[in-house]
């Protein structure tokens, strides 16, 4: 109970720091330096996709199961092989944005070239960064692990950008916000890796590590496809519309998708509680116990979803006109389309990370899969017929039908009820290799 108050007081305050941050961009930079910054920083997101392989998801199954049978040499070598993957990805992904930048930057301004430069950068310190808290949730310390990227970077980017805007007045660009979040990027990694130092388990010093690559590899590959599809959706809109429109324009429904992102914090909250308990009981054969936790943790992010929603139709304008300024009033109709996709959302309840830490990553790959694809599809369907409205729209339809298939793929596969009727399904059976047994992707 203490873990999942804590990690609901880190989300609320993350989500209250992201939006802090967008406000202050929004209007030190104005529609088109905000939309600019918004832009790269949906390719930045992109780019973790490949660098960081589902490596986070692997890392909190992998340490939350072995954990479980103190088998500390698995520990110790799936955090060290994970590391290397990554170290090794990023520089990769580096290495080829660099080529691209020289490639194409005569069809790009400067300033253009230095937000994706900086951007490029951020993307490996937040690979590194989501090791280390994948590492700390694993080992149940779910509070630490969240704590530097969700807080930490975000207070620090306010911060940066708050007095580099007073300071610089107009000058203050897109670019100096992009480097600046990835200096606040690179110190939430330091500390999270003292908190690591701090609480590893002293028997790890000693275990020789055990490492099975081949096996990871196997299962990293489709949460890396999971994680890929999952941010592909997130980002799909923004990217897509920039195909359509000037960068003001991306600008004001980049206000519309934070805001409304705001409305899915308690189902963010809960899957990080959640998530390493959802491999633990399954890893344990405890079928009862896991139902137990699914719909405690579905009833309250139901709740929160619900109320959050009815706050945001009511004062929603006036506030964003208050926060924001007039000229991103056009975003309030796309908050409300995206509202309509997150209580979808919360009320499926932690259907991804409930299959994904049950080794069911391949089933979720091929949902998203097929809803990134109807994403695209109506995204550039909708936005030249309905603008910003339409990219909402694009993105509430597709969040809707996908948490439907996977709440039904929970059913049949687990014999778990996801949403917050908890109800018991009579005669089903979980889905285990062995029960009791340590979980595996292999399906």
């Amino acid at each position: 109970m203490a873990s999942s108050l804590g990690s609901l007081a880190i989300k609320l305050s993350s989500a209250g720091l992201v939006l802090a941050l967008t406000i202050v961009l929004a209007r030190s930079l104005g529609p088109s330096g905000y939309g600019l910054y918004a832009y790269v920083y949906a390719l930045v997101w992109l780019l973790v996709v490949p660098a960081e392989l589902g490596l986070p998801m692997l890392v909190v199954r992998e340490t939350a199961a072995a954990r479980a049978h103190q088998a500390w040499g698995r520990i110790r070598g799936v955090w060290q092989w994970a590391t290397r993957l990554a170290l090794t990805l990023s520089l990769t992904i580096t290495i080829l944005s660099g080529l691209a930048l020289a490639v194409f930057a005569p069809h790009f301004s400067d300033e253009q070239l230095t937000t994706f430069a900086a951007g490029v950068v951020m993307a490996t310190l937040m690979v590194l960064g989501n090791l280390t808290g994948a590492a700390l949730r694993g080992l149940r310390h779910v509070l630490q692990g969240q704590f530097p990227d969700l807080v930490i970077r975000y207070a620090l980017a306010l911060a940066f950008c708050t007095v580099a805007a007073l300071l610089l007045g107009d000058a203050f660009t897109a670019s100096h916000a992009m480097a600046l979040h990835a200096l606040a990027a690179g110190i939430a990694l330091v500390a999270g890796r003292v908190m690591l130092a701090r609480v590893r388990p002293v028997e790890l010093g000693s275990a020789p590590p055990i490492r099975e690559p081949r096996e990871w590899l196997q299962s990293t590959i489709p949460l890396a496809l999971v994680a890929g599809t999952f941010l592909m959706h997130q980002q799909t809109d923004i990217v897509v519309l920039g195909l359509f429109v000037d960068e003001a324009q991306i600008g004001i429904y980049r206000v519309a998708v934070q805001t409304a992102g705001f409305l899915a914090f308690g189902l963010h909250a809960v899957n990080m509680v959640a998530a390493p308990q959802f491999a633990r009981l399954h890893s344990l054969g405890d079928h009862d116990r896991l139902q137990r936790v699914v719909t405690t943790s579905a009833r309250v992010t139901l709740a929160l979803t619900a109320l959050a929603v009815i706050g945001l139709v009511s004062v929603g304008r006036p506030v964003i006109d208050l926060a924001f300024g007039v000229e991103y009033d056009a975003a309030y109709s796309p908050i409300l389309i995206l509202a309509i996709g997150q209580i979808f959302n919360a009320g499926s309840g932690s259907v991804v990370f409930l299959l994904n830490m049950t080794g069911h990553e391949r089933l979720v790959v091929r949902v998203l899969g097929l809803a990134v694809v109807l994403n695209i599809g109506l995204n550039v369907g909708l936005i030249p017929l309905f603008g910003l409205n339409g990219a909402a729209a694009a993105t509430a339809i597709t969040l809707a039908l996908w948490n439907l298939r996977l709440w039904w793929a929970v059913r049949q596969q687990l014999g778990i009820e996801s949403t917050a009727i908890g109800r018991p399904l009579a005669g089903r059976q979980v889905a285990a290799d062995d029960a009791g047994g340590m979980p595996t992707s292999r399906r």
